[in-house]
């Protein structure tokens, strides 16, 4: 930490805290001591594996978000040689570190088991509106390593077959093995879905792709930060919105696991189209777009059981853990029938 600080102008560290939120990357809190006063920042090892382009990609969207105004996000700092970013090659691949201005407010939700407050959920709502709105002409630099859902969709499908030879003999594996077909079944039919051409012509932009309480921090009621744009690229903007209302109303509580809390939902997407009525800008969502949000909140389960599946077979984690992801998304699955997603879309349009 103190060799990557020295790329910096920031004074001496005197304390680091790690932060014990993330699963992807490594990240600290940190105190740096200049000219007497002391400033907390917030510092970031990426994961193992990203590439420069993919950093390049991500700030450029934090870059224009600062120089926009809103959302609240955090300024990326820049070294002494101007950059965003520092670069180790000592290792097998190449490592990457960040430090960013430290953002007040409260951390009080992670993705799991969110239940936010009606005005939290209203301020959530117009964040994601500005966000979108933000970048919605942004053409940022570098590149996003991966695919739009419609084109990671088949990838899983793959996996989920393959992944049955790599068992670790634990629950995990018997709940996948159980609900494959039904898992399969659910991605033909979304898949079938984003590629009608009438889908390809939805409104493209930036997406945050990992918008959920847990990326956001509150003070009151109100949203007074948003954080975690490694995961932004090039997508369906309806898809964006309705992977956040999966993360948002998709209860995990006992044997309503799954269930869409539909009345907060229609809460949450009430606030996000009033808040881009009249601006600059993509504008609310079309009619073609709520008509397709039923299946984008599935396509963003799936993404969502792609990263967990993908993270049980590549990493070391605790299946107790990871099973409980596994069956919130198959528990969704199974509660998302033809009826479901009718009654779905009569309250969102």
């Amino acid at each position: 930490m103190i060799e990557i600080l020295g790329h910096y102008d920031l004074g001496e560290l005197v304390a680091f805290e790690k932060n014990e939120r993330g699963f992807v990357n490594t990240s600290f809190a940190i105190e740096t001591l200049a000219d007497g006063v002391k400033t907390k920042r917030f510092f970031r090892k990426y994961k193992v594996g990203v590439k420069e382009e993919e950093l390049l990609f991500e700030h450029s969207v934090i870059e224009r978000l600062v120089a926009h105004g809103s959302p609240p996000v955090a300024r990326l700092l820049k070294t002494r040689e101007g950059k965003t970013f520092v670069m180790r090659t000592d290792a097998e691949s190449p490592v990457f570190y960040a430090i960013f201005d430290f953002l007040t407010g409260d951390d009080r939700y992670t993705w799991v088991a969110p239940r936010c407050a009606h005005a939290e959920l209203v301020s959530a709502a117009r964040t994601l509106a500005q966000f979108h709105s933000a970048v919605s002409d942004l053409k940022p630099a570098g590149l996003r390593a991966e695919p739009r859902i419609a084109d990671l969709l088949p990838q899983l499908s793959r996996d989920v077959t393959e992944f049955q030879s790599r068992s670790k003999h634990t629950g995990f594996d018997q709940c996948l093995i159980e609900h494959k077909d039904l898992i399969q079944e659910s991605i033909a039919q979304t898949l079938g879905v984003l590629n009608e051409p009438e889908v390809r012509k939805l409104p493209q932009l930036v997406v945050h792709c990992d918008y959920h309480p847990g990326n956001l921090k509150f003070q009151g009621e109100q949203v007074s930060g948003l954080f975690d744009f490694d995961w932004s690229k090039i997508d369906a903007r309806c898809f964006d919105v309705g992977l956040a209302l999966w993360y948002f109303f998709a209860a995990w509580e006992g044997e309503h696991d799954g269930e869409l809390r539909l009345e907060l939902l229609e809460v949450f997407l009430k606030a996000y189209q009033e808040a881009l009525l009249g601006i600059p800008g993509v504008g609310p969502m079309s009619p073609a777009e709520l008509g397709y949000l039923p299946d984008m909140i599935n396509a963003g389960n799936l993404y969502i059981l792609n990263w967990t599946i993908q993270d049980y077979y590549h990493k070391d984690v605790d299946p107790q853990e990871y099973l409980v992801f596994l069956k919130h998304s198959v528990n969704f699955l199974k509660k998302f029938t033809l009826e479901h997603k009718q009654s779905i879309l009569e309250r969102l349009t």
